[in-house]
């Protein structure tokens, strides 16, 4: 088995590399900055989220941005939430693209407005599962808008530095 460079197995290891990379700055950027709520806390992650679905492809972004969440709430002993975050990280990836030269293009300028509302209405459904009362999670989903809202201007933030610096988008899009 050949482990050239342009052998199929090194690009699938470099995608992989890529893809722990990204869930390990999702699991950062959740876990280092959180601000407490009523039932969990506000961190900045989503920006990471948004960011793996846009330089990634799916389903490969789908994976990474579960992951990433998942773990974080693992570790922040929120363990009933790990399965609902999952989701809700896999979801909010999905109407974003990879495939344009710019991350910051029309598409997932887009895609921003559906990943806060996915993820707002996620985790009211979740935590109306889960405290079993509807209106227990409504206190929370101006918080998870903010937080949405936060995670855009980061995301837009670090897509315009990575926009204009093309030798370092390449290091997380491998093209």
């Amino acid at each position: 088995m050949s482990l050239g460079k342009n052998s199929k197995n090194t690009l699938s290891i470099a995608r992989l590399t890529r893809a722990a990379l990204i869930a390990a700055i999702i699991f950062v950027m959740t876990s280092s900055l959180k601000l407490p709520t009523a039932t969990g806390y506000v961190h900045l992650g989503d920006a990471a989220v948004c960011l793996a679905a846009a330089l990634l492809p799916q389903p490969i972004a789908l994976v990474t941005a579960a992951l990433g969440g998942g773990l974080a709430d693992l570790a922040a002993g929120y363990p009933m939430w790990i399965l609902p975050t999952a989701i809700i990280k896999a979801a909010m990836t999905l109407s974003f693209t990879s495939k344009q030269e710019k991350i910051l293009c029309p598409r997932n300028y887009i895609a921003l407005g559906g990943a806060i509302i996915i993820n707002a209405a996620g985790y009211y459904l979740a935590g109306s599962v889960i405290y079993g009362d509807f209106t227990v999670s409504l206190t929370e989903i101006p918080t998870n808008l903010l937080q949405g809202a936060c995670g855009v201007l980061l995301f837009v933030l670090l897509c315009a530095f990575l926009d204009i610096n093309p030798k370092i988008r390449r290091i997380f899009r491998g093209n």
